[in-house]
């Protein structure tokens, strides 16, 4: 065995060969370890110690380099995983009724939650969404069979009758749509996908102005010109963080000309969160144009667009809008770009993990600075926009910043899609103006609880988000405004909880959630998830309450990223709004 120091030094000169590698000689993205692996596992369910060998002479990437990617990622296994894999969804909007239907699974499979069937056919194993949050609760199939056919499906609305014939693959209802509104007198990122609108071909997109706004760009605008417009607008990313999009755009343009990348952040894992999935199969062209325009604003010839696993249906979109435009010549020579599948990780929503995973690594967040506008993709200057984000931008370029600019409230200007989960009794996807009060959207546009139960509280923007509760929804919906009473616009997914909801089982989803997806490379988050779990478990009186405040601001202002200084929020709601709950005696097992 290897001693601390002699681990040390082969870790040292793993990282720099990767780092040399990357550099100078990244090779094709479709070609990165990552995309070999994942291969690899389509085909044998399992990554045998034959195979990382194999891929990493064929990649050039050290063994250990290859054996930490495959045992990072949830759709990446060194164990058998079955013929059918099983994803269950138990993400929160999943379950925030209750994880019942984790029992129906294991019945119809036959196979216990993480576990493989002993004749290798059936895996059932978790995930934690799948956007399907309209229809929960959901579940990925993913088949592979002996003749080399993979497909994957997802399925909402799962009961106890059709649990059998979803696994069997005799139940074949189409994967539902939600309903799709907008809210606001000006319709923007939606523009394409109300009123019976279709924009998922090419023709179809171009008949209602797609591409229209990059080739006038092309012909009698500069790239300062763009820039500006996007600036005015006070365009803020939809991703979570809420950055001044114009901001990131000059910190990019302001690099030295060369090799720049547009990245596209598809990596939409917020439970409660679907708007991109739905932007990204219905109004493809609206993403691509936008990362063109991003493109030409900053001096960027290449592009890439990270679709998470999860969405099966929005990676084939894509690829097919690509390879539309690619046709028609508007994407190529000037400006490409390239879908990149991820696989099974939500910290890759974090910028940085998600530009490791696109150079086929771990999804290991890095510190900052050098930010990815300065040092991104394969080192090289990086702008990374959300899928929302830039859909909005051909509409900003076309219209004017001044005019997306004059709705909107205080620092939040614009619009905003949100999305409401299965507990309301109009879920869906609808764009509202920014300003619009929360009860609004809770109580007039989501229509309350489906039950006619009232609402307990919400949580706003996934895991990272605080949960607010009902006697704050008068709250407008923006991003300081939010952030003033401990929430967190987000995503804009929002996850309702009803009357009788046990926050004490929340909050154990919530530390579970973290804890399984921390990518494990600052203690305060990889220890602190489970010290929180642990906590919960002991839940006596004020000394215990106490001690979770204290974990929870170490986790907050001692994390390497949002995933660790986030989650605390949510948790910090339930202590401030609902602490007799948490102090219930007993574990909470049924959350498991």
């Amino acid at each position: 065995m290897l001693c601390a120091r002699a681990r040390t030094s082969v870790s040292h000169v793993s990282h720099n060969l990767v780092t040399l590698r990357k550099k100078h000689a990244p090779g094709p993205l479709d070609q990165s370890v990552l995309d070999r692996l994942r291969a690899a596992m389509d085909r044998e369910r399992v990554l045998t110690r034959q195979t990382l060998l194999r891929i990493a002479k064929e990649s050039g990437i050290p063994e250990a380099t290859v054996f930490g990617v495959a045992t990072f990622y949830g759709d990446l296994s060194v164990k058998r995983r079955g013929d059918t894999r099983v994803h269950v969804c138990t993400g929160t909007a999943c379950i925030a009724p209750g994880d019942e239907h984790v029992g129906w699974l294991e019945g119809a499979t036959g196979v216990r939650l993480g576990e493989t069937s002993a004749d290798g056919k059936v895996s059932l194993e978790p995930v934690y969404c799948l956007g399907l949050c309209n229809a929960a609760p959901s579940v990925l199939i993913d088949k592979h069979t002996h003749d080399g056919v993979h497909v994957r499906t997802v399925h909402g609305h799962l009961d106890p009758e059709n649990a059998r014939g979803i696994v069997a693959g005799t139940h074949s209802a189409p994967e539902p749509r939600p309903r799709i509104e907008s809210r606001s007198s000006t319709t923007i990122v939606l523009r394409n996908m109300v009123d019976g609108a279709d924009a998922t071909t090419l023709d179809k997109a171009r008949a209602r102005g797609a591409w229209r706004t990059f080739q006038t760009a092309l012909e009698s605008k500069t790239p300062s010109s763009v820039l500006e417009e996007v600036a005015t607008s006070v365009l803020r990313g939809r991703g979570g963080a809420g950055f001044s999009t114009g901001q990131k755009w000059r910190f990019a343009a302001a690099q030295p000309a060369g090799e720049k990348w547009v990245v596209c952040n598809a990596d939409e894992g917020d439970p409660g969160s679907y708007i991109d999935k739905w932007i990204l199969e219905l109004d493809p062209h609206a993403v691509l144009e936008g990362m063109a325009l991003a493109g030409f604003a900053i001096g960027a010839t290449n592009g890439a667009i990270y679709i998470r696993s999860e969405y099966p249906r929005a990676v084939e979109a894509m690829k097919r809008a690509v390879a539309e435009a690619r046709a028609a010549g508007i994407l190529g020579a000037g400006f490409d770009v390239h879908v990149v599948e991820g696989a099974g990780s939500y910290v890759c929503g974090e910028e940085t993990a998600l530009l490791r995973s696109i150079e086929g690594l771990r999804g290991m967040v890095t510190a900052r600075p050098p930010f990815p506008a300065e040092k991104g993709l394969f080192e090289k200057p990086t702008v990374v926009n959300n899928v929302e984000t830039l859909a909005n931008v051909p509409w900003i370029v076309a219209n004017g910043g001044a005019a997306y600019a004059a709705i909107g409230v205080g620092k939040s200007r614009g619009t905003k899609a949100v999305s409401l989960n299965s507990l309301f009794r109009h879920p869906g996807v609808y764009e509202v103006p920014l300003g619009i009060s929360l009860r609004t959207i809770c109580e007039e546009i989501g229509g309350g609880m489906k039950t006619g139960k009232r609402i307990k509280g919400v949580q706003i923007g996934g895991p990272l988000g605080g949960i607010v509760p009902e006697a704050l929804f008068d709250t407008p919906f923006g991003f300081e405004e939010l952030d003033a009473i401990g929430a967190l616009l987000g995503h804009g997914g929002i996850v309702a909880f009803e009357d009788g909801t046990d926050m004490k089982r929340i909050a154990r989803h919530l530390f579970e959630f973290g804890d399984a997806e921390s990518c494990g490379k600052c203690f305060p988050c990889r220890i602190g998830m489970r010290r929180g779990l642990e906590l919960l478990d002991h839940m006596h009186g004020q000394g215990e309450l106490s001690l979770m405040n204290e974990l929870l601001e170490t986790m907050r202002y001692g994390s390497l990223c949002a995933h660790g200084g986030g989650l605390p929020a949510a948790i910090e709601s339930i202590v401030k709004h609902w602490p007799d709950e948490l102090l219930r005696s007993g574990r909470v097992v049924e959350a498991e």
